[in-house]
């Protein structure tokens, strides 16, 4: 396997290409880091990570009401003494607007790098109204500190709502007294007090309809470079269900700044991971990162993108610089939904990569808490997989027929050891919150091991599930738990803490292995070794998973009725609309049904129009291959669009090969 790590970065770069041996059995421990990239990842299905982060400390902020969710922060060190102060935004629950208890931001700093911690208290007062304004802003939870040498003045980008804001008016907003936006405010010392610039660097009132497919911006970054500033704002789509980033620049922070130019979303033609939610953004050397988290119920999934600070407002700078792969969750009851709200900011302070990170408890309130890692050691040996409110699965991009797999590994919750996957994968709806879709968890076998128990199952293409065979074991003292399952033809045997099981006359055909973690578990894994022969691994995707990776509304992707498809799970489309996958494999086939009520499809991969596809006929065809294209191993972006009438997107079929 050949791959690249980034030092320098901090992350693993997005490129990789799988290779082994055909025709013998070798032995591969895919819990080594050496192994990472062999393991699928995807916001809505779930990341199997190596990180290093580890959490620093206890809790730093545990809401309680009228503030139960502080689910967003960020984190700044004060170069003139070394503080530490972290910004933690306070939301009512279910981010609720409520006059009488408005959302805004409480200030904590640590003196000792994070040992103890003060409530310094409210960061803004109530009652301020920009310029031109009635309605004051009273709604600010979510701020980034920044230093000016210059000028020796801390700049607190923050994002604002009116008091009058609504939920329902927050999407182009028809009057001021219900605007939102960015803005700033300056001060002496990173505890305040602040003075606000008379005007929003950016208002949605004014601006929202200059975001192409967003209509709303919010939370933001604003950073100094050499010769301007930049601010990074978080965009919403709405009913959409799509994120992304827009940079503005200013030749100083009173402005005047500049119309928002979308530097990050599905509509870059490259592979991009979907959905997931930028903010906020931070600096490293020369190089500025924008980490996003999964809005998916299991909530174990961030991707990084970078680009150098002073080309970061073009979006052809930016870069996927780590898909998955650079956070982990733990059992720990102050942060049972994984990272849930934002994702984690921080610095870089000697080498080590300090951050804040947002959470929710057992009770469902927001907590915050600090983690730290080597900032040049990003990965190392053993991954953790977990499942929050909704299950994960991933699968391997490497198949097997007759195999053995040791692991070990400690559990909170319960695992699937699976085997000979076959299922579709994709979310249930294309929306937030999603989850692996009833054929995403589907047509599988596997060792489940929950508390001290196990069992041997085997799940039906139709979600139906059979026991094949089950027992109890006793957990070691350390809590580890030490299990075996090998395949040989028609027989499944397994051992857990010494305890077996077995069951015969198993069809295996030799898919790729994966893991399933239910919901609110995480599994820890030091060992997962796997003997056999490396067989070509092939996965299909469904319908779901092409129209969130395009950020489309449900309204222009209605389930194709009539039609015999692959799936149970197919949408049709036609006009102005896309539909994109974005997947790791060398080979894929699309398949569709052809009718005389469909018309022609274009195939676009990385960008390029490679077919057009007509699927149109006499009559009715059920769902069959249409298109295969050989792309070259690595992360691809393959959509399609109607070039006439309506198109339907069903199921796309990816290979990855053994070399």
């Amino acid at each position: 396997m050949k791959r690249w790590y980034g030092k320098k970065l901090g992350f693993v770069c997005a490129g990789m290409i799988l290779c082994g041996c055909v025709g013998r059995a070798e032995v591969t421990d895919y819990a080594k880091v050496a192994e990472a990239e062999a393991w699928l990842r995807h916001p809505v299905l779930g990341d199997p990570s190596f990180d290093t982060f580890e959490k620093l400390g206890g809790t730093v902020h545990q809401s309680e009401p009228p503030y139960e969710w502080a689910v967003n922060g960020s984190l700044f060190r004060d170069p003139a003494d070394g503080a530490w102060y972290l910004f933690g935004g306070l939301y009512p629950q279910g981010y609720a607007t409520k006059k009488e208890s408005p959302s805004h931001f409480a200030i904590y700093r640590s003196r000792d790098a994070g040992t103890s911690w003060e409530n310094l208290g409210r960061g803004f007062e109530r009652g301020f109204c920009f310029d031109g304004y009635d309605s004051p802003v009273d709604n600010h939870p979510d701020v980034v500190m920044i230093y000016d040498p210059s000028t020796k003045l801390y700049w607190l980008a923050y994002d604002w709502s009116t008091a009058d804001w609504t939920w329902a008016k927050a999407h182009h907003p028809p009057e001021r007294k219900y605007d939102g936006g960015a803005a700033l405010a300056s001060a002496e010392s990173p505890a305040g007090p602040f003075t606000h610039l008379p005007k929003p660097l950016h208002s949605n009132y004014e601006n929202s309809r200059n975001l192409g497919r967003f209509s709303r911006a919010y939370a933001t970054t604003v950073l100094k470079r050499k010769g301007d500033w930049a601010a990074f704002i978080l965009c919403d789509s709405g009913p959409r269900f799509s994120w992304g980033l827009a940079c503005l620049t200013a030749p100083s922070p009173e402005g005047p700044w500049s119309k928002p130019v979308i530097v990050l979303s599905v509509d870059r033609p490259e592979y991009y991971p979907a959905p997931v939610e930028f903010h906020p953004c931070f600096v490293v050397g020369e190089a500025v990162y924008a980490p996003a988290t999964s809005v998916a119920l299991n909530r174990n999934y961030q991707t990084i993108h970078k680009a150098a600070l002073e080309e970061a407002h073009k979006p052809e700078a930016w870069t996927l610089a780590a898909d998955g792969n650079v956070w982990h969750s733990r059992p720990d009851n102050d942060e049972k939904y994984g990272i849930w709200g934002q994702t984690f900011h921080g610095f870089v302070h000697d080498g080590t990569f300090t951050v804040m990170y947002p959470s929710r408890d057992k009770r469902g309130f927001g907590t915050l808490s600090v983690a730290q890692r080597p900032w040049d050691k990003p990965h190392s040996d053993g991954f953790t997989f977990s499942g929050h409110a909704g299950k994960s699965l991933s699968p391997l991009l490497r198949a097997y027929k007759d195999f053995t797999l040791d692991a070990e590994f400690t559990l909170t919750g319960t695992i699937e050891l699976a085997f000979d996957y076959a299922g579709m994968l994709g979310p249930h709806n294309p929306t937030s919150n999603g989850t692996p879709s009833k054929e995403t968890l589907s047509n599988y076998k596997a060792l489940r091991i929950s508390g001290g128990a196990f069992a041997l199952v085997a799940v039906g293409a139709d979600a139906t599930e059979q026991v094949l065979d089950k027992g109890t074991f006793t957990a070691n003292a350390d809590g580890t738990i030490r299990a075996s399952l090998r395949v040989d033809g028609e027989n499944v045997t397994c051992e857990v803490n010494g305890a077996r099981g077995n069951a015969s006359g198993v069809a295996v055909t030799g898919g790729p292995l994966a893991l399933v973690a239910h919901t609110f578990s995480v599994f820890t894994c030091s060992r997962f070794s796997v003997t056999g022969e490396v067989l070509p691994c092939t996965l299909r995707y469904q319908a779901n998973d092409a129209i969130i990776g395009a950020g489309q509304s449900l309204s222009a992707w209605p389930e194709a009725r009539g039609f015999t498809c692959q799936s149970p799970i197919a949408r049709i489309g036609s006009g102005n609309v896309f539909a994109k996958w974005n997947v790791i494999c060398d080979t894929f086939t699309l398949f569709a049904p052809k009718s005389p009520k469909l018309g022609k499809m274009k195939v676009i991969v990385d960008g390029e129009h490679k077919a057009t596809v007509d699927l149109s006929a006499a009559e009715d065809v059920p769902s069959a291959p249409v298109y295969v294209c050989t792309v070259g191993m690595g992360r691809h972006g393959i959509a399609v669009r109607p070039e006439e009438g309506s198109i339907v997107v069903d199921v796309l079929e990816v290979r990855i090969g053994v070399r």
